[in-house]
């Protein structure tokens, strides 16, 4: 009896909660060519003034369709309705549709959903360094979400300050970009790869399929942090360098500029996931 009452306790907790999920909504429709969507879709965020929002994900992923269910909320569908023209992409397994991705600048997905915000008068990505935010979309409340979508209706990347100026940083910056597209490119061809076994019989999957998925999801889950660690590398190398020449002093524009001209040899070490397979 005691445990027949905790049980139906916990069906009490759960349940909702499941069945909340299944009413979310399915926005994504399979479009593995949704080329033509994009350019329309830009056409009108153009014309109207609007910014593109293009949400990459899948309905299989409940965060894409968190994040989708978040989008019925009044206020924030009100702030997408006059800021946005909205469309969601399918990439199944993030292994489709990886040419619109590209074409923005972004070597591979890491979350589902991938959430691009592009001003449509030089298909600039601005949200680049946010793009992977809403990856946990399931979970963030809705007050974030809103405040979320209203601040990058009119948000424009950071120029940055004296150390994003400088061209020792911008070069390094240049550096990771490069690593990064280098391994997004090979981390792509192993999305495609996956989703191309997950369509066979099991007999017909390579022996170590299970194993291959796994590595594939551990250098989705590593390569983003990896960028992120980099990047804080390289500024911290640019500061320690700029204190070292200011002597103690504050660091000036003055500084930086001395620090270009000598042009250091400021090395960051870059470690490719290691793979037979991609």
């Amino acid at each position: 009896m005691r445990l027949a009452v905790i049980l139906g306790c916990l069906l009490l907790i759960i349940t909702p909660a499941g069945l909340a999920d299944d009413d979310h909504p399915r926005p994504f429709d399979e479009n593995f060519a949704a080329m033509d969507v994009v350019d329309a879709a830009l056409a009108e965020a153009l014309a109207e003034d609007k910014r593109l929002l293009l949400v990459m994900g899948a309905n299989w992923c409940h965060d894409s369709r968190g994040l989708a269910h978040h989008f019925e909320d009044a206020e924030l569908a009100a702030t997408l309705e006059a800021h946005y023209v909205t469309r969601f992409i399918d990439v199944g397994w993030r292994d489709q549709n990886h040419d619109i991705m590209r074409r923005f600048g972004v070597a591979a997905i890491y979350a589902t959903p991938t959430v691009l915000v592009i001003d449509p008068g030089d298909e600039t990505l601005l949200n680049r360094a946010e793009r992977n935010f809403w990856g946990s979309a399931y979970s963030t409340p809705i007050e974030e979400a809103r405040a979320w979508f209203v601040r990058w209706a009119d948000a424009r990347p950071a120029t940055g300050g004296l150390v994003e100026n400088s061209l020792i940083y911008q070069a390094m910056m240049i550096e990771i970009d490069i690593f990064e597209e280098e391994e997004g490119t090979r981390l792509s061809a192993a999305y495609r790869d996956i989703g191309r076994w997950r369509q066979l019989d099991e007999a017909d999957r390579p022996d170590n399929f299970r194993t291959l998925d796994r590595e594939v999801e551990n250098w989705r889950r590593n390569l983003p942090r990896d960028i992120a660690q980099l990047r804080q590398e390289a500024r911290a190398m640019v500061i320690g360098a700029l204190n070292a020449r200011a002597g103690g002093d504050p660091f000036t524009a003055d500084t930086v500029a001395a620090l270009d001209a000598d042009d250091p040899d400021l090395a960051l070490r870059f470690r490719p996931h290691a793979s037979d397979t991609w």
